[in-house]
């Protein structure tokens, strides 16, 4: 039995501390053994056909597993849950959500779950040992059901992460989208604006900033450019090629230190002695005085004409 019960637990610790009733079946166990395990306290079950091994701390992992595995054998974590294992900002605090099969058991659920008619194997895949569906076919699943800048930062998110590409994207889409499907519209308007191309934000300051320039009507800039003819200079964020003009946008996070002031500042002589003019924009000046940013940009555009 001792062989038995180390097989058992070693399988629970790849599982954040959960195994199921067939898996325990695989390894020899009997009905009547797991319950004598349960009575012994040396695992409770907390859904139907799903052990926690005693002392196993209760995670939102374990939560997120224990709900796919209750769902079925087809079921995935999906959504705002999958966005959230996907690490996708904005999502901390999302509950399991479950897609799965329609037509399959309708047995009482533990969170959200979804029924569809196409789930192929291609759009599943794990994390953390978790059932859960693909980056690309994860934002697809959140466009029907959160608002479109949730999806949006999240579709960008993915791409900067390298946790999904364009092509990905554009192919659960082609796969799933149908007149009358919640989230068809929004991913459409998305992907357009993501043509051949395309390079996702590489921070949320950088989206800020591609949000105030659309808003108020500015021509938009290049983002990350390589500058430096013979000698690379450095990557700036945002550069108005015509013009000479570029715009470093400096983070919160990113521009608090001496060393990278220090950086920054020589950097911005050598732009400057090579013939570019350099402006630096904060996340303040982005979020407190947009219309101020704007302006300033617009009168060395102006300047530069």
């Amino acid at each position: 039995m001792h062989a038995d019960l180390d097989a058992l637990a070693a399988l629970a610790r790849e599982h954040h501390g959960l195994f199921r009733y067939d898996d325990a079946i695989a390894l020899g166990w009997t009905p009547a053994r797991l319950l004598q395990l349960v009575q012994a306290g040396w695992c409770d079950k907390p859904r139907h056909g799903v052990y926690r091994v005693g002392g196993a701390p209760t995670t939102r992992t374990q939560l997120d597993l224990a709900a796919v595995w209750f769902a079925g054998a087809d079921a995935v974590s999906s959504h705002r849950a999958a966005a959230r294992l996907w690490g996708a900002p904005g999502f901390g605090n999302e509950q399991p959500e479950i897609l799965r099969l329609r037509g399959r058991s309708q047995r009482r659920e533990y969170g959200r779950v979804h029924g569809c008619l196409v789930l192929p194997a291609s759009h599943c895949t794990e994390r953390w040992s978790i059932p859960i569906t693909t980056p690309a076919r994860t934002v697809f699943d959140l466009a029907g059901v959160v608002a479109a800048g949730r999806t949006e930062r999240a579709l960008d998110d993915f791409l900067k992460r390298n946790l999904c590409t364009l092509t990905q994207v554009q192919q659960v889409f082609f796969a799933l989208a149908r007149r009358g499907r919640r989230g068809t519209v929004t991913m459409r308007s998305l992907l357009d604006a993501r043509g051949e191309g395309y390079v996702a934000p590489a921070s949320e300051l950088e989206r800020v900033a591609r949000a105030v320039f659309e808003e108020h009507g500015l021509a938009m800039p290049d983002f990350e450019v390589d500058l430096g003819s013979e000698a690379w200079i450095g990557r700036v964020d945002c550069y108005w090629r015509e013009e000479r003009l570029v715009v470093e946008l400096d983070s919160r996070l990113h521009h608090t230190v001496l060393s990278d002031r220090e950086s920054d500042r020589r950097r911005d002589n050598e732009l400057m002695a090579a013939g570019w003019r350099v402006i630096r924009v904060t996340w303040s000046d982005l979020r407190d005085e947009p219309a101020k940013v704007v302006g300033l940009i617009r009168s060395a555009l102006a300047a530069a004409a």
